[in-house]
């Protein structure tokens, strides 16, 4: 009796499997699976396990096209290499998770818990992330192009080399992620937080990060060009050889942030907080500074040339071999400036404010060409 009894259990056991396996209906049994099931390459597509327990559970190779595993249990599963192209996640505790190399293309993981789960490679293309929660998650180098992230947290995420063209993100939050290398070009990132975020090297190229958060941030080398950063927050941020061409920094606030040898050319930095900023070697030529504040910076060796300065504030700024060689510094207010060695040809100085300190410097710097005032050019061949 034991020995049939044994025969009848292994046979429905047998049997089970097998129905996964072939992918026969499971929507009544999707329920009933337990913790650390054996999922392994079974074809699920377009089942409904919602709220299903799924915990350790190891659906490696699994097709799940379309399944319905929202508010579903599925910590520390193994889900390496598996279909979920339009799933529905929403809501489901997926903490620990292996996803690695995954498709998830279109899936909805609204509102999931994603603490901790390993991505890398995964694809996320045009997937519904919103006010999902991937704390601590590996996402080196999967796809989230086109992908919607209202309101998604990423703190301290690896998202290194990951593709991110094109994404929705207002408000979400990135702080202290790694993004290095990662291709976020024409994202759509307003308001979002980036403080203490890793950026070496990142493709932000035509991205809107207006009234951002990059406080602290590391984008040496990153890529901006064209970028919106209008009225975003670059406080002691290193923008070391940044590359910033064209890119829009309208009442952008970057005290203490580090631009040495970023290419900031034909940028609009007009009412941008630049204080104590270092620019040493940057290229600032043909950038929009109207009625900005350069007092006291240290802009010794800069490319200004074709810089709009109008109504500036360059009081006690070291601009000693700056080159402003065609720069519109008209009204411009230059009080102990000292710029010996600077090239000023073709700058126009009409009606700049200047005193002593600054006359004495502008005698020894290149003028050839430069449009001054009747006062100035005058106070000029007084020092002969």
């Amino acid at each position: 009796m034991k020995l049939k009894l044994w025969t009848k259990l292994l046979v429905s056991t047998f049997l089970i499997i097998s129905s996964m396996g072939t992918g026969e209906d499971l929507n009544n049994f999707g329920t009933d699976i337990s913790d650390r099931a054996d999922l392994r390459n079974a074809d699920l597509s377009g089942r409904d396990f919602s709220g299903a327990n799924l915990n350790q559970s190891d659906m490696c190779g699994a097709k799940l096209f379309g399944s319905n595993l929202n508010n579903a249990f599925m910590r520390s599963a193994w889900l390496i290499d598996a279909d979920l192209s339009d799933a529905k996640l929403n809501g489901a505790d997926l903490t620990g998770a292996d996803f690695t190399e995954a498709d998830l293309t279109r899936a909805d993981l609204s509102e999931a818990i994603l603490k901790n789960v390993e991505m890398s490679g995964a694809i996320l293309k045009g997937a519904d992330l919103t006010k999902a929660d991937f704390t601590r998650a590996d996402l080196s180098d999967a796809d989230l192009s086109e992908a919607e992230m209202a309101n998604a947290r990423f703190f301290r995420t690896d998202l290194s080399g990951a593709t991110m063209k094109d994404i929705h993100f207002v408000g979400g939050n990135f702080i202290g992620s790694h993004m290095n290398w990662a291709d976020i070009s024409g994202g759509y990132l307003s308001r979002g937080q980036f403080s203490r975020a890793e950026f070496y090297g990142v493709d932000l190229s035509d991205a809107d990060l207006s009234d951002a958060d990059f406080t602290r941030a590391y984008l040496m080398r990153g890529n901006l060009t064209r970028a919106n950063l209008n009225w975003a927050n670059l406080a002691y941020a290193d923008l070391t050889e940044a590359i910033l061409i064209d890119a829009s920094l309208r009442g952008t606030k970057l005290p203490y942030a580090d631009l040495s040898g970023a290419n900031l050319h034909g940028a609009d930095l007009t009412d941008a907080d630049l204080d104590t900023i270092r620019l040493h070697g940057a290229n600032l030529s043909n950038a929009k500074m109207g009625r900005i504040d350069l007092k006291e910076l240290d802009l010794r060796d800069v490319d200004m040339r074709g810089a709009y300065l109008k109504n500036a504030n360059l009081d006690k700024t070291y601009l000693t071999n700056a080159n402003l060689s065609g720069a519109d510094l008209r009204e411009a207010t230059m009080v102990r400036v000292e710029m010996s060695g600077a090239d000023l040809s073709g700058a126009n100085l009409q009606r700049i404010k200047y005193d002593q300190v600054t006359l004495y410097s502008l005698y020894r710097a290149n003028l050839e060409g430069a449009l001054m005032s009747d006062a100035l050019k005058a106070d000029l061949e007084a020092l002969l």
